[in-house]
């Protein structure tokens, strides 16, 4: 049963960053297309009452890009699902206080906004259409959200140079941000030309500066433990259905651009009992992805035991938790 919608409203972005995974040439939906979905994602929920907390989750590009298209959706799922909740990725760029008043103080409807380093890393990556850095706008973005008492949360892109500048970055988020969690993502052009050994180091180099700070870590890493931690088991393609800017449904963000679309969406979507061709496995990854896990799991049981279970910013970065 489908309890977590993505949406993907559009393919555009304002920003060109060095290693965009989303597919060229990306295009905007219909707005009243998203709309459709998520009233008929609304009524499956209450229906249903599922037993875990509801989701919709905006990816891209840059969803708000869509600016009154977001609002509106999520003002429509919170009215409607009290116990649910609205997670947007976003670069952080058009963030607007005049469409977010409304939601002041609101737990439910959460940012994960990308900040990848410090001011020069950050802008040597993540640059606008015409070449300029972002970081500014960005930490700008991110203080507008605290000042609405919205909840923001940071992903931080990993690689061998930006690991290089996490310490910095830590302490920023700490000191200037007063944030205490981060995610990570390893960036796969970079760590999949790396050992599993190598992956895994930058990964226990992270999770031991991290600790030196009391900043807990989450990212898509964790799922690379799903064998080991129940709790971490990927259920997309059954427990996740994403709709992209053109209307057609897969497992999750990850296989858009990279494989078939399982069906294109209609009134008759059957939320109960879709079951993606592209399902993840219990590890989402390659056997090298397995080995990852495996070690990461090892350092947990050693030096980090507070990892082994499930923590709310696995909820709040995951929609294919069970």
């Amino acid at each position: 049963m489908v309890t977590c919608l993505y949406l993907m409203p559009t393919g555009e972005c304002n920003c060109i960053c060095s290693y965009c995974y989303c597919p060229e040439g990306g295009k905007r939906g219909d707005p009243d297309l998203f709309r459709g979905v998520v009233e008929s994602f609304t009524d499956h929920i209450i229906s249903s009452n599922p037993p875990v907390k509801p989701q919709i989750r905006f990816t891209g590009g840059e969803p708000w890009l869509e600016k009154q298209l977001l609002p509106d959706i999520a003002g429509l799922f919170l009215r409607s699902v009290p116990d649910g909740l609205v997670v947007v990725n976003t670069n952080g760029m058009l963030l607007s206080a005049d469409r977010l008043g409304d939601f002041r103080g609101d737990e439910r409807l959460i940012h994960v906004v990308s900040l990848d380093g410090p001011e020069t890393l950050h802008d040597s990556r993540r640059k606008t259409t015409d070449g300029r850095g972002t970081f500014h706008k960005v930490i700008e973005g991110v203080k507008m959200l605290m000042d609405l008492d919205l909840p923001v949360y940071l992903n931080a892109v990993l690689d061998t140079e930006s690991s290089r500048h996490l310490p910095e970055l830590l302490r920023f988020i700490s000191s200037e941000l007063g944030l205490v969690e981060l995610s990570i993502s390893l960036l796969h052009l970079d760590t999949g030309q790396l050992s599993p050994g190598e992956r895994y180091s930058l990964l226990a180099y992270a999770y031991s500066e991290a600790s030196s700070r009391s900043i807990r870590l989450g990212g898509h890493h964790r799922l690379l433990l799903g064998y080991w931690v129940p709790e971490l088991r990927c259920n997309a393609g059954s427990a996740t259905a994403l709709v992209d800017s053109m209307g057609m449904v897969h497992a999750c963000q990850r296989f858009v651009g990279r494989s078939a679309p399982d069906c294109m969406w209609t009134d008759d979507f059957d939320w109960n009992g879709f079951s993606s061709g592209q399902q993840c496995a219990m590890v989402c990854g390659s056997d090298h992805d397995h080995a990852v896990g495996k070690k990461l799991y090892n350092l947990y049981r050693e030096e980090y035991p507070e990892y082994l279970h499930s923590h709310h910013l696995d909820r709040i970065l995951f929609g294919v938790l069970a």
